[in-house]
């Protein structure tokens, strides 16, 4: 409750001036439809969670992200006895980055890839991996992004001249 009272927050800024963040939908690379919506869904909410500016239509946005899922591949796993399949996984790889509204690169790109397995008999195991890695690689993203522009911000901070 005090850390509430004193201002303090775990979500991080976009620097000054940068008071929106909009999310494009990612171009699609890989070998499963649609899986680029299911991905904005993560990083959207990844986003309410972790940057402290709202989010608004990427058109209007001072600063956007955007990417691309570069590859998803499924695989065999784990036999038992007999041969049988016992565990698959699915493999993910993305690329992001943030740029201000003049298309100005900020942070990136970094990309992230995610390799999540399921057993054959848990319900819906596929699309449940699947969902798990897309929420890894969301949180993954924004925070390595992060990083990168508050290292880009501290670096052109320094390399600055000061006036006497």
């Amino acid at each position: 409750m005090l850390l509430a009272s004193c201002g303090f927050s775990a979500r991080h800024t976009l620097g000054p001036e940068r008071l929106s963040l909009g999310i494009k939908i990612f171009a699609n690379e890989g070998r499963e439809p649609d899986l680029e919506r299911r991905l904005h869904q993560q990083l959207t909410l990844a986003a309410r969670h972790l940057v402290d500016a709202p989010l608004v239509a990427p058109s209007h946005a001072d600063v956007t992200l955007s990417g691309r899922i570069r590859e998803y591949h499924t695989r065999g796993g784990v036999r038992g006895k007999d041969n049988v399949l016992l565990e698959r996984g699915v493999d993910l790889t993305i690329e992001a980055s943030l740029h201000d509204s003049s298309g100005l690169l900020l942070a990136g790109p970094v990309t992230l890839r995610q390799n999540v397995g399921h057993t054959t008999r848990e319900a819906g195991g596929p699309r449940a991996a699947e969902d798990r890695a897309l929420a890894n690689l969301a949180v993954g993203a924004i925070l390595d992004l992060l990083v990168d522009l508050e290292q880009r911000r501290e670096k052109s901070q320094t390399a600055a001249p000061k006036t006497p």
